[in-house]
């Protein structure tokens, strides 16, 4: 019989379900659990009391970044610590710990202070020259942060910079360091969002990878700090407010039934 196109036989026909791709995104509402956000918050708590010198500051920071909609009931107590510790690494010229500290501060409080002046600014523009050919991974932190307080500022960020930062960044896509790769990357974004940093599906299940072994070790202290990394990566548009940082996040996927078209998440920290 000649085959009739109009006569197909639906019983016969197959569907055929697409091969599952790793997601090239990340989304805190999905990819962040009820148990992780309690790890979290469990971590916070016992490094609050001790002193200003380590966790505490650095993941109040993360947690402020990954959702700024929670009360980490900062006080007064508690800013004056980092900014005391603040103090300290200026009176060592230490402008790495020192730019570290600020950018904190002002993500947990923008009305702070943060004492730049010019002293401090030539400190860290002095620090950002030595790791030049040095040390390309400190030097795109220092550079994060200062565009950050002085989004204007000459960063110098040449041909000679961003090949030293590429470079650093395919060392760690060579070593499967994928913490130290979402962290190398999420500095460069922030310097230029327009970069394009090889965020391709081996980046990201690398990266999901290794947020699963932060997880499944209770390493409540790492694991914040690979998810908001992987948040700044993931967001679509990345500005620097007088607040610190406004991310556009992905479009929420809607059901197909769904007329209206998703309003982008937008966070401001």
């Amino acid at each position: 019989m000649p085959f009739n196109p109009d006569r197909i036989n639906i019983h016969e026909l197959t569907i055929e379900e697409p091969e599952k791709q790793a997601e090239q995104t990340f989304d805190v509402e999905k990819d962040i659990t009820k148990e992780d956000w309690e790890g979290i918050k469990k971590f916070l708590a016992k490094s609050r009391p001790k002193n200003y010198l380590g966790e505490f500051p650095s993941q109040a920071m993360e947690m402020k970044i990954l959702d700024p909609s929670l009360d980490l009931k900062i006080g007064q107590t508690d800013l004056v610590g980092i900014r005391d510790n603040m103090e300290e690494h200026r009176q060592n010229n230490d402008w790495n710990m020192f730019s570290r500290r600020a950018l904190q501060m002002k993500i947990l409080d923008p009305s702070q202070d943060l004492n730049f002046d010019q002293i401090a600014t030539q400190g860290m523009r002095n620090m950002l020259d030595q790791c030049r050919n040095k040390n390309w991974s400190i030097f795109s932190s220092i550079a994060m942060r200062m565009k950050i307080f002085n989004p204007s500022g000459d960063l110098n960020l040449d041909k000679m910079a961003w090949e030293g930062m590429r470079g650093e960044l395919e060392v760690s896509r060579q070593n499967n360091n994928w913490q130290s790769f979402a962290f190398k990357a999420m500095n460069m974004k922030i310097l230029d969002p327009s970069q394009d940093l090889g965020l391709d599906k081996t980046a990201w299940e690398g990266m999901r990878n290794n947020l699963e072994r932060l997880r499944q070790d209770n390493n409540w202290d790492s694991f914040p700090a690979q998810a908001m990394n992987m948040k700044i990566l993931a967001a679509e548009k990345v500005e620097i407010t007088k607040n610190g940082l406004e991310l556009t996040m992905p479009k929420k996927n809607e059901s197909l039934a769904s007329g209206v078209p998703p309003i982008p998440e937008i966070k401001k920290f």
